[in-house]
């Protein structure tokens, strides 16, 4: 098995932080290959541990499929390992012999009842968390689970590197009823978001970011939403959800690996470790609070190809919210990311180019895809604005100041009175000239 040295580097630096606490979280973003990297680890730590058993955990049929299958790729023996789905082991933790070392994959999830409830069991048997994304789906972070955090390189050093896909960022206007998006606990409420979105005009607006010489992945806000693009799009498109019979989810993701279909619609189900390197195009269909879920469905286009360069489709404005994808973000155990825009502010994380469409990150005037100047934001004009009528005002005063200055006994003082509409000159006029004596 011959890693990557950003791999390396991670696994070593997991096993130095594992003498600190027996529950680390390792991170590295969607793509770099984490599976590989913590398969390597289960094969040395049961190479070191005769006697040693592994339990490799995850939540999705998909990904036991794609785990077993990297195992084998690479001649791992699986005679000591149980890969498995979480919500399974946890309801049977007798039936397996007990681990010497779990490694829990997505493990922003392991503050879940049925995770947590496997971490109780085995208290004292050293953990390994695999994530991109270091927080619960409503940004708290999970400390209560892991001591300590390992971090590998960023998205955009693997990017840089070739190691991540290139890609263009678009958020085009729909018209979509945004006020009608209602929000239900940390997130927004799917079925008043599919409802607003239920329109023919909307439907022939998503359908205008189809391109037939890509592989797609649609996340719709809901089913019904999902079925309808299906049904509109006919045999190049399939759905699939939760409900959708195990053996029919894997033959659509195959149909999609294969390219009998192009076009994958899916609610919430391909966003962590779903692995087609030639899916080059996701749309964005579904808002959400929640920088996890973001990160995790829109990075699912990025695996490296030679000659790729994907493209991401976000017409629910979840960019304004969160910024791109891939740029740098700091984590913390104990400590919950929030929302970064919460006004969706469309100019205060990231631009959208005026010339070329694409957004980009900050608030710089120049495109760093097409050079061109697209001027002061919005908030730029506005402070501007702002600062310009200050001056003015301050301006004003001061001349109304040097006019009071100017009037240097009573009925001169009481004349200006007059002009400027005081309702009681006279008054005004000692009111100044006593401040003036009071100063000597």
């Amino acid at each position: 098995m011959n890693l990557r040295d950003y791999q390396i580097s991670l696994v070593n630096k997991t096993r130095i932080d594992s003498l600190t606490s027996n529950k680390v979280l390792a991170v590295l973003p969607c793509g770099g290959g984490k599976t590989v990297m913590f398969a390597f680890i289960c094969a040395s730590h049961l190479q070191k541990n005769p006697n040693g058993y592994v339990w490799f955990l995850v939540h999705r049929q998909e990904l036991i499929d794609q785990t077993i299958e990297t195992f084998d790729k690479h001649g791992i023996s699986r005679d000591r390992v149980l890969i498995a789905m979480v919500q399974s082991v946890s309801r049977h933790l007798d039936r397996y012999s007990a681990p010497s070392l779990i490694v829990f994959d997505e493990a922003h999830h392991a503050t879940a009842g049925t995770w947590t409830k496997i971490v109780t069991a085995f208290f004292h048997s050293p953990i390994i968390g695999l994530t991109a994304t270091p927080c619960r789906l409503d940004g708290s972070g999970l400390g209560n689970v892991f001591g300590v955090m390992s971090v590998g390189v960023s998205a955009k050093w693997l990017i840089e590197h070739k190691y991540l896909s290139e890609y263009d960022y678009y958020a085009p206007k729909i018209d979509f009823d945004e006020a009608a998006w209602k929000i239900k606990g940390n997130d927004y409420d799917l079925d008043s978001v599919g409802k607003s979105m239920d329109k023919p005009k909307i439907y022939g607006d998503i359908l205008k970011y189809i391109d037939d010489k890509r592989k797609t992945i649609i996340y719709a806000p809901n089913i019904s939403f999902s079925k309808k693009i299906e049904e509109m799009l006919g045999s190049k498109c399939r759905h699939f959800d939760g409900d959708t019979p195990k053996k029919e989810r894997k033959q659509i993701i195959e149909d999609f690996r294969c390219g009998k279909i192009s076009v994958l619609t899916n609610v919430n189900l391909i966003g962590e470790g779903f692995d087609v390197p030639d899916c080059d195009c996701c749309i964005l269909l579904r808002p959400t609070m929640s920088v996890a879920l973001y990160i995790q469905q829109a990075s699912r286009c990025l695996r490296y190809k030679i000659g790729k360069r994907a493209v991401i489709y976000d017409l629910v404005g979840n960019v304004y919210k969160h910024g791109l994808p891939t740029e740098d973000r700091q984590w913390f155990l104990n400590k919950p990311v929030k929302v970064r825009n919460k006004t969706n502010d469309k100019e205060l994380i990231v631009r959208t180019c005026k010339n070329c469409f694409r957004v980009y990150e900050g608030q710089n005037r120049i495109c760093p895809y097409c050079g061109h100047d697209n001027g002061k934001t919005q908030r730029e004009i506005e402070l501007d604005k702002k600062a310009e009528l200050q001056k003015i005002e301050a301006l004003e005063r001061k001349k109304e100041r040097m006019e009071v200055g100017k009037c240097r006994d009573f009925p001169s003082l009481v004349e200006l009175g007059k002009k400027r509409g005081y309702k009681n000159p006279a008054a005004w006029a000692n009111y100044i000239l006593k401040g003036r004596n009071n100063k000597y």
